[in-house]
Formats: structure tokens, C-alpha cells, sequence
């Protein structure tokens, strides 16, 4: 990204998140926002890559492969811990990445789920979505795997399946996560095919209100929202970037009402705030805690106060102005990791 006080190629774009919100967008036609949205969504795509890496030896062990389903080659990264042995069965995490990002950029994240699997033994796969996006069940035209009804649902449970065809993997220790998009899809996987996942995490992200879904049983969630995203409100509504936008959503309020009845759960929380690890990042964190649910689920919500559509422990990937805060309070890779090991007896 050019530094301020200097057009790239970028052009508008680049002026956008230097001067903030209003003082372009105010003076733009219909057209010319078009083309800022476009412009800008890939530069946050591309500036998505600065979440943050992990080590190194993640990276370097990543492994990509493919899989044909329903007439499409899909591609995905995986990462195999050094420790794993054929003989002893093994957790498997979905880790999936947000709109215009890849699995590889999930797969190196700083502050991500990918950090533990190295030491706890487990297995990472990244999947990538259609031309970068996830079909989380919206009803919009704006990408292709929502305007064709890309079977990502399909998809995802064939790659389960192909692993664990190739790997000893443990058929009740199949986790799924993932971040905005693909925190949508994660919680569709979750609605759709309960039965598969022992526990689900989205992060930055809420259902789809058009997205009609009845869980088959219970399943432990956990949820990571932040009460200043620009682009998922926590209050619910339109998910939008800049004048564009993306599809109704349920508020988190809702979202977790939602699993509650569908998990049978006690309505009133333990409501817990979290040490201020850093009180320069400008948040803090209150965890609430619903248990006493059916089949021993339990449903957790992380609001993150003054947090915006970012990944906690992650870096500022783009500006503040265009995302919001980066909570520093909590390494949410190591909460989900341990949240999903707590989730099977």
C-alpha cells in the first residue's frame, strides 16, 4: 500500500483509506463507488495476507492438493504435525478464510489455530473457496459461489471425507473455524451438518437471515464478535463494505438465541471480563458462558468491546478506519483450540 501523501496505482482507493469514509465517498458517482468497492475489497484481500504470520515451520510445511467435486477442482493446504502417527486417531480443524482470502493465508496466521497444531498433534486443512468466496447461504449475485449456489457444503464434507480416508482421523474430533465468510460457512456446516462437527468457532460473523436451517442435534459453539465492525454489525442488519451491500444478517444477540433453543441451554449466562492484557488496543473482552445444554454442549459468546472485523491476537491487516480495532486481550487460536478440546469428553 503507497504510503500518505502518495497516489499508486491504487489511485482513489489508496486516497480512500488515507482520508477516511466521508471525505471521498461523499463526492462519488454510482459508478465510480462501484469501482472503489472493487478496488478496495482486493486491496483488503491482499492486505488480509499482514493479518500476521505464524512460524515459519508452519509455513513450510504446508502441503497443497486438490480434490475434484461436482465438476470442479478444488484446492486446498494441509498441515500434518510431526508428531502425527497412523496408529493413534486424530483431531481434524477446518480452518476457513474470509471473503477474496485464500487457505494459505489462513494456514499461516499469526495468533491462529494453525499456531497449535504442531504442539497438540492435530491436523489443519485449509480449504479454499470458489474464486476466493464461500457459499455461507446469502442471497446475493456479487460472487459467484453465492449466484451459482456453489455446493460449498458438499464440498467441505467430501474433504472430510477424503481425509479421513487418507489419514487416521477421529471421527468425533472433527472441528471447524474460520473468519468473517468464512465464519458464515462455518456456522452454515454447523447448522446443516451438526452431526459431523463436534464443535464449531466462527469469528466475525453472523447467520444469514434468508438462510433456513433447523440443527439435526446439538453442538458446542463459540463465537467471536466485535461491537464496532464496520462490515458485520453486532446489532445485525446489512452487511455491508462501503455502499455495497452483502446480504441481511441476525444480530449476535439473536445468533446466539438461535443456538441456545437449538441446543436446549440454560438462557442465563456466567458473564466473565477477561483481563486487559493490553489496555493500549482500546478493548476489552467479556466472555458469556451458557452450559446446562443437551448432550453436554455449551454455547460461548467473546464480545469484543470496541473490537471491529478483526481477528483477536492478529495484527491491523488494513486501517483502522476501514476495519476498526485489533483486540490484543486474548490469542483466540489457542481459545478456540482449547474450546474444541473441551467440547469431546
Amino acid at each position: 500500500m503507497a504510503p500518505p501523501n502518495r497516489r499508486s496505482r491504487y489511485g482513489i482507493a489508496t486516497d480512500y483509506m488515507n482520508k477516511g469514509v466521508a471525505s471521498v465517498i461523499h463526492k462519488l458517482t454510482l459508478r465510480q463507488t462501484r469501482i472503489l468497492v472493487a478496488i478496495a475489497l482486493l486491496v483488503l484481500a491482499i492486505s488480509a495476507c499482514g493479518m500476521g504470520r505464524s512460524r515459519e515451520s508452519n509455513a513450510s510445511k504446508l502441503s497443497s492438493h486438490t480434490i475434484a467435486h461436482d465438476g470442479l477442482v478444488r484446492s486446498y493446504r494441509l498441515l500434518i504435525p510431526s508428531i502425527y502417527e497412523e496408529e493413534r486417531s486424530t483431531s481434524l480443524v477446518l480452518w476457513l478464510h474470509g471473503g477474496g482470502g485464500n487457505g494459505r493465508q489462513m494456514c499461516v496466521l499469526r495468533g491462529g489455530i494453525n499456531e497449535m497444531a504442531e504442539d497438540e498433534g492435530f491436523i489443519v486443512v485449509c480449504p479454499d473457496g470458489f474464486e476466493g468466496h464461500w457459499n455461507d447461504g446469502r442471497d446475493i449475485d456479487q460472487w459467484r459461489a453465492h449466484a451459482e449456489d456453489i455446493d460449498d457444503v458438499g464440498f467441505l464434507l467430501a474433504l472430510i471425507e477424503h481425509l479421513s480416508a487418507e489419514y487416521n482421523i477421529d471421527a468425533d474430533r472433527v472441528f471447524i473455524t474460520g473468519v468473517s465468510n468464512g465464519g458464515k460457512m462455518s456456522l452454515r456446516m454447523a447448522c446443516e451438518a451438526p452431526h459431523i462437527f463436534a464443535a464449531a468457532a466462527p469469528v466475525i460473523a453472523s447467520l444469514p437471515v434468508n438462510l433456513v436451517c433447523i440443527p439435526s442435534q446439538p453442538i458446542s459453539i463459540l463465537i467471536m464478535n466485535g461491537t464496532e465492525d464496520p462490515l458485520v454489525p453486532l446489532d445485525g442488519g446489512e452487511v455491508h463494505f462501503l455502499r455495497t451491500e452483502l446480504g441481511l444478517a441476525w444480530s449476535t444477540h439473536e445468533m446466539v438465541a438461535f443456538w441456545i433453543e437449538a441446543n436446549g441451554c440454560d438462557s442465563s449466562p456466567h458473564v466473565e471480563q477477561l483481563p486487559d492484557l493490553d489496555p493500549d488496543d482500546g478493548t476489552r473482552i467479556t466472555r458469556d458462558v451458557y452450559s446446562d445444554c443437551d448432550a453436554g454442549t455449551r454455547i460461548i459468546l467473546y464480545t469484543v468491546e470496541g473490537g471491529g472485523h478483526t481477528w483477536p491476537g492478529g495484527s491491523q491487516y488494513a486501517p483502522e478506519s476501514l476495519i476498526g480495532r485489533v483486540s490484543q486481550d486474548m490469542h483466540a487460536g489457542e481459545v478456540i483450540w482449547r474450546f474444541f478440546e473441551e467440547s469431546v469428553p
